[in-house]
């Protein structure tokens, strides 16, 4: 039998990872937003070349913006707009100035996901020695079997995780912790969405399996 830490020692740590986590890069937490991130290297890296002599030199970005702004609406109503504002300039809010965001590069969120790893090594060698194992618990294995259906049923799951967590625009971390802490409509309505879709598979488990 497992020892788990109280709920509440579990609870004030996952707020200070959160919190810790907002102060230090300016972010929500996401795990699977930085899986992503290093699933597409590939594509930051194409997007941060681009955008190099745009950070370096913003006023490129604002001559940019403008003309894919009279692209869009057409020369004439770009000046009408300018005139009836006398030529003066909008000014940006002060919790959005006017630069291009800083991005987490690819690295950061590599060390997030490792530290991740490293934690749970951490929590393993604190409870005993670690065990490395390739098969979940013996209730798995009776709902699921141990061979070809065990790796099909692994592979659809964590497929269908991965396009939820796109699709949502965040996962359990992201809407659940990150995103309820600071009231964000999305994030309540999706975190419901989560844990009552949890709770009613595992209702209907419970019923058709007998268990």
């Amino acid at each position: 039998m497992i020892d788990y830490l109280p709920w509440w020692i579990g609870a004030l740590a996952l707020s200070s990872i959160v919190i810790g986590f907002w102060l230090s890069i300016g972010r929500p937490l996401g795990v699977s937003g930085s899986w992503a991130r290093i699933v597409m290297w590939k594509e930051d890296k194409t997007i941060e070349q681009a955008e190099a002599p745009f950070r370096a030199n913003p006023e490129m970005l604002k001559d940019a913006l403008m003309k894919a702004t009279i692209q869009h609406f057409g020369e004439a109503a770009v000046y009408a707009a300018l005139s009836r504002r006398g030529g003066k300039p909008v000014a940006a809010p002060a919790d959005h100035p006017a630069s291009m965001e800083i991005k987490a590069t690819w690295t950061m969120h590599a060390a997030f996901l490792a530290m991740l790893a490293a934690g749970g090594l951490a929590a393993s060698l604190m409870h005993g020695p670690v065990e490395l194992r390739f098969n979940l618990d013996e209730l798995h294995a009776q709902m699921f079997g141990s061979g070809i259906g065990y790796l099909m049923t692994l592979f659809v799951g964590g497929a269908m995780v991965g396009f939820g967590t796109q699709l949502g625009g965040g996962c359990t971390s992201g809407h659940g912790l990150s995103g309820c802490s600071r009231l964000v409509p999305a994030s309540l309505i999706a975190t419901a969405s989560f844990f009552g879709t949890a709770v009613a598979v595992s209702l209907l488990i419970h019923f058709f399996g007998g268990a």
